[in-house]
Order: C-alpha cells, then sequence, then structure tokens
C-alpha cells in the first residue's frame, strides 16, 4: 500500500504567501536576495542575511549592500561562494 505524503499546514501556508526566500546570482558580480528578514553582518568579504528558513551567507571580495527595499536585498561585488544554513536544524 503507498504512503500518502503529509502536507504541511504551514509549508503550503508559506508557499502561498510567497514567504520563501529567493536568490537569484548575476554572474559574479551581484546577488539579490528576496524576502530577506535581517542583515546580520555586512562586511566587505562576508554577508550574512537572515530569512524565514535559512541563513545565506555570501563570500567574496569588495562586497556591499547596493539595495535594501520591501524584504529585498541586492548585494554587490565578486561573489566567490554562497553557503545557505537551515536554521531549523540549527535551533535543535
Amino acid at each position: 500500500m503507498a504512503r500518502i505524503p503529509g502536507i504541511s499546514f504551514f509549508g503550503k501556508t508559506r508557499e502561498l504567501m510567497y514567504l520563501q526566500s529567493y536568490i537569484r546570482i548575476n554572474d559574479n558580480t551581484s546577488a539579490l536576495v528576496e524576502n530577506c528578514r535581517q542583515i546580520y553582518e555586512c562586511t566587505e568579504v562576508c554577508v550574512r542575511l537572515l530569512t524565514g528558513s535559512f541563513e545565506i551567507e555570501l563570500w567574496g571580495s569588495g562586497l556591499m549592500l547596493s539595495s535594501y527595499a520591501e524584504n529585498s536585498v541586492e548585494v554587490r561585488g565578486t561573489i566567490e561562494q554562497v553557503k545557505l544554513v537551515s536554521r531549523v536544524n540549527r535551533r535543535n
């Protein structure tokens, strides 16, 4: 008998309300992160952003925030690495 996967109410609500974060990377010169909740750290080599489910780390050189409007952040500079850290696993 096949098992029917459970549907999370909160997961579906988050998806329908567009609360998931999106990252758009243009070459290695800029990244746009949508649905960002907080700017946690911003230096020339590391930008750390908090979203609903993840902490997003962008590593590189000459990094700076060029805009922050309506929960979207644009990072400019030479991006060398993008790291996603699940906030759910970090809490446990």
